[in-house]
């Protein structure tokens, strides 16, 4: 009797996990230095190299700085293929916040941020005719910023030219009234009572609504109860 053929197919090898794709973040921490500017752009354009389809995403909390590096990040926003969504974390001032307003995708805050634009700061010094040269252009570069600032939020560059003159503050929701932003990340975290907390609900205002009212008098009529209670038995053991 032939001996039964075996199965010689090899046993299939388990299928690997699809590795995870690395985070596209790069992030825009302190003042806008060559120490920080550089980094952050060539994160930017690696990341570009990389995969030119898929968005990045630019963490923001810089107090601004160097009005040229500012540009210089804002260059490479607009020169990539990568779409940049800008993200403001704990503050966007001075140039930071026209990087924020320069993103390239979705242009987002968190809610209790603070954000702030106004013109350069622009210092001059020698004789006479090199003042005249600085001066001339301090007054081109304010008006690319001015152009700028109109572009990416759509108001009016009379209305720019009028709010950069002095530092101009805004709360995340006047960020995204005034185009700088186009969402805003609300803090959703939920208060939960502790051990020693008595978890009262308040009202806007900080007045205690009726429920939590009634809920301490009750605890309070109860304590003083048993404190009664427990004087009288001590009375009576030492009668």
């Amino acid at each position: 009797m032939g001996k039964k053929q075996q199965d010689q197919s090899p046993a299939k090898e388990p299928e690997k996990a699809a590795a995870k794709p690395a985070p596209r973040r790069v992030y825009l921490f302190g003042r806008l230095e060559n120490e920080v500017t550089l980094p952050t752009i060539k994160k930017l354009l690696r990341l570009n190299d990389q995969d030119p389809s898929t968005a990045i995403d630019l963490y923001i909390n810089s107090a601004g700085g160097n009005g040229y590096n500012a540009d210089a990040i804002i260059s490479v926003i607009h020169s990539i293929q990568a779409k940049v969504n800008t993200i403001c974390l704990g503050h966007a001032l001075s140039g930071a916040c026209e990087i924020l307003a320069s993103g390239t995708g979705e242009r987002s805050s968190y809610e209790f941020a603070t954000l702030m634009f106004h013109q350069t700061l622009w210092e001059a010094d020698g004789d006479i005719t090199n003042l005249e040269i600085q001066a001339a252009q301090g007054q081109r570069f304010r008006n690319a910023q001015i152009e700028m600032l109109s572009r990416c939020t759509g108001q009016d560059s009379n209305t720019v030219r009028k709010d950069i003159e002095r530092d101009h503050y805004m709360s995340a929701e006047e960020a995204l009234s005034y185009g700088i932003i186009d969402k805003i990340v609300y803090h959703t975290a939920k208060r939960t009572g502790g051990k020693n907390s008595d978890n009262r609900s308040t009202k806007p205002g900080g007045r205690l609504t009726e429920s939590a009212q009634q809920a301490i008098a009750g605890k309070t009529g109860k304590s003083e109860a048993s404190r009664k209670r427990s004087a009288r038995k001590a009375s009576s053991r030492r009668g």
